[in-house]
């Protein structure tokens, strides 16, 4: 395990920390981001299923320690939060961070937003998917909407991109967005997170024709681990992130000069081993473009 690199905030270039899963510390734009903060124990067990399901079909452990604590992570102007409702994306160290007065800003779903400005539950920790109490602070976005996140002169524009947890007849299945983030100053570079999806039509209308726009994408922050659930009836051998060769699709259609996979280890429901998506990354001649950051390794990256 790697310590976070002391690389301070250059303009022109983003650091890039990764915490594990799906959290990095993104320093862009002038703003420290956050994204899908899961910051619990490592043995920790959860049940990822609706109520009415057994606990077995659904259940899954997280494998690692995070390499800081939420309380090392100082102020945040924002945390990206792809969706709300899983622990592996917000955990329960993760939903206590929001509460917190360091977090200036959450952005996520409407549907998230919806269930976070909700009260805690009284008497006991608030669970994934129930209310926090943090309206004040939150923002819902469906796909295509847009808003600005700024510290002093320097901004973004962030717009909530398509995103389809899973196959259809799954519960809370559009309940997730990717994000790309746009720096007003072109000197700085262009990322897109894709937030736990597979792939799906709207999803390669929006990286085709992202693709074809005046802006390239700089960098794309991929969720991997090819996650599914075997002893789920019918559903037992559905995707419900992407695996590697829908990675590869994405990079294809896409053209991103840096590739940053995440969500891809780390948990007993990723199914795809990192060493499988590495080689076969290798195999389809994107090894150069990716960059597998170890728990606390920072990059910078540059336009």
């Amino acid at each position: 395990m790697r310590r976070a690199q002391a690389l301070g905030y250059v303009p022109g270039t983003m650091k890039t920390t990764y915490l594990g899963t799906a959290t990095l510390l993104l320093e862009l734009a002038g703003l420290r981001l956050l994204t899908d903060p899961a910051f619990d124990p490592a043995g920790t067990a959860y049940n990822f299923g609706p109520w009415y399901a057994p606990r077995s079909w659904f259940s899954s452990e997280k494998g690692y320690r995070t390499p800081i604590g939420r309380g090392e992570l100082g102020k945040v102007d924002a945390v990206l939060l792809s969706h709300d409702h899983h622990a592996d994306n917000l955990d329960h160290e993760g939903r206590q961070l929001l509460t917190e007065s360091s977090v200036s800003r959450i952005i996520t779903t409407r549907a998230g937003a919806a269930r976070l400005s909700k009260e805690a539950p009284s008497g006991r920790r608030s669970a994934p998917g129930e209310g926090l109490g943090v309206g004040g602070k939150t923002q819902g976005l469906a796909w295509g909407e847009s808003t600005r996140l700024a510290n002093g002169a320097d901004g973004l524009k962030l717009t909530a991109t398509p995103a389809r947890h899973g196959p259809w007849g799954t519960p809370q299945v559009h309940e997730v967005i990717g994000l790309l983030l746009e720096p007003e100053a072109a000197s700085e570079p262009t990322v897109w997170i894709s937030g736990d999806t597979v792939m799906f039509p709207e999803l390669r209308r929006f990286l085709t024709q992202q693709r074809q726009s005046s802006r390239r994408v700089d960098v794309a922050i991929i969720h991997c681990g090819g996650v599914s659930f075997p002893k789920v009836p019918v559903l037992g051998r559905s995707r419900f992130t992407f695996d590697a060769q829908q990675v590869i699709e994405v990079c294809r259609l896409l053209d991103p000069r840096v590739v940053i996979p995440v969500h891809r280890s780390g948990w007993t429901h990723f199914r795809e081993s990192e060493d499988q998506l590495r080689d076969t990354l290798t195999g389809a001649g994107f090894a150069d473009r990716c960059r597998f950051l170890g728990l606390g390794e920072s990059t910078a990256l540059t336009s």
